[in-house]
């Protein structure tokens, strides 16, 4: 077999995602892989691309493969000795252990002689591409030491050869296999970043306010070069320990920490700080003479206070004046740092674009896109939730919310869309029948899908929902209940980052396939404690690029019980529904109607519709009343809104008024539809003269 496609189906054995490498130098991916990032190729696929000549293999970092990531220590670094420090750092500071699973796992090098490490994140997701290491070049330039591949990255691997390096060398496996790459929790993993960037060492500025100790004008004299010559760094990192000293530099370990280390002194002339965790108060990479560490420590930054306390401690000369404003101001000036095009690199490097942070040109000519909602109508015709976007409903148990979201559903259903539904607390039974129940014909289920997810979003998992979407292409797409999906992916509820890594994996690429996604989430019990959103962080609510909707209970609803629920916009981030709801707030009140056959009627009405302040078309109500008084048999309320000339939304709000107000009642047809039938007259002389308000409407409406 060829070793590239023996290799290829090894990895993904693995659960590796695998795309071959292009044959030209460039050690880029064959033609578009995106697809590849987010579900493996199959078998017959690998076998089509690696069999023959091909000679180029890469693979897919991130969470399609199993949360994989990769450390490459460039061909520079591990000439300069770099590799041998990396270990001595990580045995020294209590990760000896960790160095050995890691340098034993999987291990190949590249042809300009870096070295790929491949791992394995258990409990966290794979961070993006990162710098791990810089140190300077020539010409105020930067090269890069050590970096990763993270989530969404492609890195050539072994065996790969011939034209696929401009060297024309091969990638070499030196230790493990892809089934032996080892599995790393979060914090073992942050223990070997840190390692790999010990050995940054860029000469960084230190920032305008620590000036006050170094600028331009300085003899020495000031309490902070003072300090910085005198100080010992033992007495300012109170509570730190120094593990150990090689090469003029001190490895530190933060307080609370067993193992590993977590900053370097003496790696420069200044002997400046640099600290390689998240943990502490300090900045990452981010170099602090003893002055700036000391301010930081003891006087939250501010570096006059410093001054006057190093001063009263004898430090500095009793005469020394502040910088002036203009040497404080030639000190803003920056150096010029330009990165180096890594071209030793073993990894794919293609041309960046600029990303969404570079500031470009509005774009003058082109149209402005005010994205209207399209699903969930009100009977105004007015609609609340929004194509391709998250959007969703929230209630306490058994307001209704599920109910509202079926409304969608059957509205949906009704026009031929395709549906899908993620149901992660009721049934699939129970989804039926509450469909039925609306009036949902079994002819309409052709295009209704439904899942009931027992088991975690993994590759597997992952793959078939992808290929679901492919296949399927819902227009809408239903996540019923998110605090359990949240739970069976193991998140926790009130963090952040499990709500943003809930949102990453499953809402957001739902969306992306251009379907309306309508999450269904649970609010506090307590209003007190219930804010603007639902149960758990508040990133949860943050995720939500659509309509989010709270659901109120304004009148009890059960079988054989009416009900009516107050929709409340909670968020609105294109704004086109606040737009249409009373005080920008108020979207509507549904109405429900329960029969003791257990048939429900549903409608949304506008909020100049809702109780207290009803629209009532009087005269339209007779016609109905009349059409359905000389009806031999009950009538469908599609034949009566064409019996009844008028506005067909005016004549659905006199039937509806008149159900409401028992003049018309409701039984069930041929298909579970449901018919209208008259329970006694209504005329609108009765009504007038009762002293209820009216509805005037144009003749127009009427034509």
């Amino acid at each position: 077999m060829n070793p590239v496609l023996q290799a290829a189906l090894a990895f993904a054995e693995a659960g590796v995602s695998v795309v071959p490498a292009s044959m030209d130098g460039s050690k880029a991916p064959i033609g578009s892989w995106k697809k590849y990032q987010l579900a493996p190729a199959d078998h017959e696929q690998l076998v089509n691309w690696f069999s023959g000549n091909a000679t180029g293999l890469g693979i897919v970092t991130g969470f399609v493969s199993g949360n994989l990531e990769m450390v490459e220590l460039e061909g520079r670094a591990v000439a300069e000795g770099c590799l041998d420090e990396i270990r001595e750092i990580a045995i020294n500071s209590g990760l000896e252990e960790l160095w050995t699973i890691i340098s034993t796992g999987y291990v190949e090098r590249t042809p300009s002689g870096g070295i790929h490490f491949l791992w394995r994140i258990a409990d966290e997701p794979v961070p993006g591409n990162t710098k791990l290491a810089r140190r300077p070049g020539e010409n105020d330039s930067v090269l890069v030491y050590a970096e990763t591949r993270g989530e969404g990255g492609f890195v050539v691997t072994a065996p790969s050869h011939g034209s696929v390096h401009p060297s024309g060398q091969p990638w070499q496996l030196l230790v493990g296999a892809p089934s032996s790459i080892p599995m790393l929790s979060w914090e073992e993993r942050e223990a070997m970043i840190s390692v790999f960037r010990s050995i940054d060492s860029m000469p960084e500025r230190e920032a305008i306010v620590n000036s006050l100790s170094a600028h331009p004008a300085s003899t020495g004299d000031k309490p902070g070069d003072d300090f910085n010559n005198k100080g010992d760094w033992q007495e300012i990192l109170k509570g730190w320990k120094k593990v150990f000293t090689a090469g003029g530099v001190t490895y530190w370990r933060r307080p609370g920490k067993d193992t590993g280390i977590s900053a370097t002194t003496g790696r420069n002339d200044a002997d400046n700080l640099f600290v390689f965790t998240s943990s502490t108060t300090f900045e990452q990479e981010k170099p602090y003479s003893k002055f700036a560490a000391f301010a930081h420590l003891e006087h939250g930054d501010d570096f006059s206070a410093a001054a006057k306390d190093l001063r009263s401690r004898g430090f500095g000369s009793q005469s020394s004046s502040l910088p002036s404003i203009s040497e404080l101001q030639e000190l803003k000036v920056k150096p010029s740092l330009t990165v180096v095009p890594d071209v030793d690199s073993d990894h794919v490097e293609q041309v960046r674009e600029r990303s969404s942070w570079y500031p470009k040109p509005l774009d003058l000519e082109g149209e402005i896109e005010v994205p209207a909602p399209e699903f969930l109508s009100r009977n105004d015709g007015h609609r609340l939730f929004y194509r391709g976007k998250i959007n969703a409903l929230l209630g306490e148990s058994e307001s209704g919310k599920t109910w509202v979201a079926l409304l969608a559903v059957k509205q949906a259903l009704e026009i031929q869309q395709k549906v899908i539904y993620l149901d992660f607390e009721d049934s699939g039974k129970g989804i039926l029948a509450r469909l039925r129940s609306l009036g949902v014909e079994d002819s309409r289920f052709a295009n209704f899908t439904y899942a009931n997810p027992d088991q975690n979003l993994t590759l597997e998992e992952r793959i078939d929902l992808v290929d679901a979407l492919a296949e399927i292409q819902p227009e809408l797409i239903i996540v019923d209940g998110v605090n359990a999906a949240m739970t069976l992916l193991n998140l926790e509820l009130t963090s952040n980052r499990d709500a943003t890594f809930f949102s990453q994996q499953l809402l957001k690429p739902l969306a992306g396939s251009g379907a309306c996604v309508i999450t269904i989430d649970h609010v506090p019990k307590s209003k007190d404690n219930r804010g603007n959103y639902a149960i758990g962080a508040q990133a949860k609510r943050a995720d939500i690029n659509g309509c989010a909707i709270a659901v109120e209970v304004t009148l009890p609803f059960g079988r054989g019980m009416n009900g009516e629920l107050n929709l409340k916009v909670t968020k609105d981030r294109p704004g086109a529904v606040r737009e249409n709801s009373k005080e920008a707030k108020f979207a509507g009140t549904v109405q429900l109607r329960s029969t003791h056959e257990g048939m429900v009627t549903m409608v949304i009405e506008s909020p100049q519709m809702a109780s207290g302040d009803r629209t009532r078309p009087t005269h339209l109500m007779e016609q109905v009343s009349r059409t359905l008084e000389s009806a031999t048999m009950p009538l469908s309320k599609n034949a009566v809104e064409k019996a009844i000339k008028g506005k067909a939304e005016w004549v659905r709000i006199a039937i509806q008024n008149l159900i409401d107000e028992k003049f018309v009642g409701i039984e069930n047809g041929s298909r579970n539809a449901l018919n209208l039938k008259s329970l006694r007259p209504y005329r609108e002389a009765d009504d007038s003269a009762s002293g209820i308000s009216t509805f005037e409407y144009q003749e127009a409406d009427n034509a």
